[in-house]
């Protein structure tokens, strides 16, 4: 929750985290939309399959002024990986990104923490350990 001071007291405005997910596989974000439900509210997820849709879509929200909270993004996509992706997302100002795949190696994790990711999260923790760890996310974005 966001706190502002007006002139009749103090208004309490909900803060709405806007989750980026770049996953080739559709279900990955409707799972997680689905756990996430059940563990915080005022969210919104915004799906992406490959990484130019996902440049695309960060800059239509950029015009908003309204960047992702938090992106979680596959290593394997379509047009452009993942880590490809999260550099250039990085330049247009996204923070907070985690690579969320089931393929991770060293030479993947050195690649993307060059790359500037937060975290690396593994598919196989299981998508409401997932779903945990993004709702921690969020928590502490609206509480720091």
């Amino acid at each position: 929750m966001l706190c502002h001071l007006c002139a009749g007291g103090l208004v309490v405005v909900p803060m709405t985290t806007r989750i980026l997910v770049v996953d080739d596989e559709p279900s990955v974000s409707t799972v997680l939309e689905t756990f996430l439900h059940r563990l915080i509210d005022d969210f919104e997820v915004v799906s992406a399959s490959n990484g130019e849709e996902a440049v695309k879509k960060v800059e239509q929200m950029a015009a908003k002024r309204k960047l992702p909270d938090i992106t979680l993004m596959d290593v394997r996509l379509a047009t452009m990986d993942g880590i490809e992706c999260t550099k250039i997302l990085a330049m247009k100002g996204v923070k907070n990104i985690h690579i969320l795949s089931a393929y991770v190696d060293q030479a993947m994790i050195a690649r993307a923490v060059a790359a500037g990711v937060t975290s690396i999260i593994k598919k196989s923790e299981g998508y409401k350990t997932v779903a945990q760890k993004v709702a921690d996310m969020a928590r502490n974005l609206h509480h720091s």
